[in-house]
């Protein structure tokens, strides 16, 4: 939900709060003298957090000065399961009303020290996954689904919610995961199809696949008077934009050929496979894709995801910690001053937020082509 309408244009201001957790034992607020939270949709441990505090002070007005320097394991900047939860608060000036947001709990990878500052480097929760790799063979359960195969490969790193949109199915018994544990997560997203988010509550979600947005979008992004954005800049690529994705599974017929395999291809605007771009291939397979229709699902929404990838705006503006990965805008900039603003409707594929209130925040925006 978006903060209200008016709000980030008016009086307010704008702080986030960092705890600090090992296990079920919260070591403290710390306090916070710079940095940001950042989410990529394309990575597959999406979030980050870079923080400075001092070395020697007080998280708050309430609380007397300490020490955080991370000079043992329980220490609340050390590398030892330390997680940070992060949430921020804005706060109108003209009614006192407090808007709070969740940030994004994040393990702490590495601290370093200097004379007067704590730096410190952490990733989302998925990072739990990335290092926690498979030791030995591992093969489906025994009437296991692509539901109950992810909560087994995700174990006790983190909560894992379901779309209930989402139609559960078998996965094959004869088939193996290899040593990475986030690739095997990510092979059932990509089958399923579904969307693999880390929710900023540090649960992994799998959620539908995104859709064409058909509706101009409730979030208006805009510049100029009354508008919280302050730069905006535009960038294409080909780089992994894709016009032609064939999707297929391992299983083979007598002749050596894939017994399920299905190809997506943009056949309208300018990525148009039979247009001047030309025709880029992409190819993925696997065991987890067992019939036709399974294939054609899991080739339409990558194809889908890699045309959004190839104009990207992005955008400065003021911070709004309620601005969420997918989430469809409208986009309205004046690219000369005192003309009709362009609009463009996208959705939100990365986010960069300030944990003080000097900085701006920093999105990314996928149009739709």
């Amino acid at each position: 939900m978006s903060l209200p309408e008016g709000l980030l244009t008016d009086a307010y201001t704008y702080e986030a709060r960092v705890d600090s957790w090992l296990g079920s034992q919260w070591l403290g607020q710390v306090p916070v003298a710079g940095g940001s939270v950042s989410w990529t949709s394309g990575q597959q441990v999406q979030g980050t957090l870079s923080l400075t505090i001092p070395r020697y002070g007080a998280a708050s007005e309430a609380e007397d000065a300490r020490d955080f320097t991370p000079d043992h394991p329980a220490a609340p900047l050390a590398c030892f399961g330390q997680v940070l939860r992060v949430s921020f608060a804005v706060t109108s000036l003209v009614d006192g009303t407090e808007y709070t947001e969740p940030g994004g709990h994040f393990l702490i990878t590495s601290s370093e020290t200097d004379a007067h500052t704590v730096t410190v480097s952490a990733k989302s929760l998925a990072h739990r996954l990335e290092e926690n790799r498979l030791a030995t063979v591992t093969t489906p359960r025994k009437g296991g689904t692509l539901a109950s195969e992810m909560r087994r490969l995700v174990g006790g790193q983190m909560g894992v919610v379901v779309d209930e949109g989402l139609a559960d199915r078998a996965c094959p018994s004869s088939m193996s995961w290899g040593e990475s544990r986030i690739d095997a997560v990510y092979e059932i997203a990509d089958a399923w199809p579904a969307r693999l988010r880390e929710g900023r509550d540090g649960a992994l979600y799998l959620l539908p696949p995104t859709e064409e947005i058909t509706v101009p979008p409730a979030r208006v992004l805009t510049d100029g008077v009354g508008g919280t954005v302050v730069g905006v800049k535009r960038s294409w690529t080909r780089e992994q934009v894709y016009n032609r994705v064939v999707a297929r599974g391992q299983d083979t017929d007598d002749a050596g050929q894939p017994t399920f395999q299905a190809v997506a291809s943009q056949v309208t605007g300018p990525l148009s496979v039979a247009g001047p771009y030309g025709i880029v291939v992409k190819f993925w397979s696997s065991p987890l894709v067992t019939s036709q229709a399974i294939a054609a699902k899991s080739a339409q929404t990558m194809l889908t995801s890699s045309i959004r990838r190839s104009m990207t705006v992005p955008v400065e503006l003021a911070p709004d910690p309620s601005l969420q990965l997918d989430e469809p805008v409208r986009l309205r900039t004046h690219d000369v001053d005192g003309t009709t603003p362009a609009e463009m409707w996208g959705r939100v594929s990365a986010l960069e937020l300030p944990l003080l209130f000097e900085g701006v925040a920093r999105a990314d925006i996928e149009i739709d082509t």
